[in-house]
């Protein structure tokens, strides 16, 4: 079964296929009905073009989501190579956008930067929940959001020596070819990091 999605950006609607292969857009048949130029004629059409988007909605073929929605699934799996990525289901309450709108609650001040394609280059204010240090010396760092990072490089973070402390939030920003950067708001240097969790 192809599976499409229906993104929704209020006012207007933008169609999004899933997989790439799908050919089909599903607000298509209702656009095509509008030139008709017989009145019953092009009420019958848009009819039929309705009830048929009822039932992929129904059946769960079509989905419409709207652009907050878009965003906090982002930013939920920022940091993250997952290759073949569609966005998460939006049934259920366990879905990746519950969490990102959970964290929401934890970080609130948070701020997203995006390049003029969308796409996200920075996100700031992040809340800190947990820091330990491995034996090597580099730290993980566990953000309010669920979201586990791990330092990759060898820069000397400074404050960390007693865990997390109330209040403290992160700075994660890309940098070249899918790496990450981030600073914690206690005054110390940028650090290379990865995303584990």
């Amino acid at each position: 079964m192809k599976s499409r999605l229906l993104v929704v950006l209020s006012p207007l609607v933008l169609i999004a296929p899933v997989e790439a292969q799908s050919g089909g857009q599903p607000l298509q048949p209702l656009f095509a009905c509008r030139a008709i130029e017989d009145d019953s004629a092009r009420l019958a059409c848009l009819d039929a073009a309705v009830e048929a988007l009822y039932g992929d909605a129904e059946s769960g073929e079509v989905v419409a989501v709207d652009r907050g929605q878009i965003e906090r699934a982002e930013e939920s799996t920022f940091g993250l190579s997952i290759p073949n990525f569609s966005l998460p289901s939006l049934r259920g309450e366990h879905t990746e956008l519950a969490e990102a709108e959970a964290a929401e609650a934890h970080s609130p001040e948070r701020v997203v930067t995006r390049d003029d394609d969308g796409r996200i280059e920075r996100i700031e204010e992040l809340a800190v929940t947990e820091i330990s240090t491995r034996r090597d010396g580099k730290v993980i760092i566990t953000l309010a959001n669920g979201q586990v990072w791990r330092q990759t490089d060898s820069t000397r973070i400074q404050g960390i020596s007693r865990g997390a402390r109330p209040g403290l939030t992160a700075n994660i920003r890309t940098g070249a070819l899918g790496s990450y950067f981030m600073q914690l708001n206690n005054g110390g240097r940028w650090f290379r990091a990865e995303r584990v969790e």
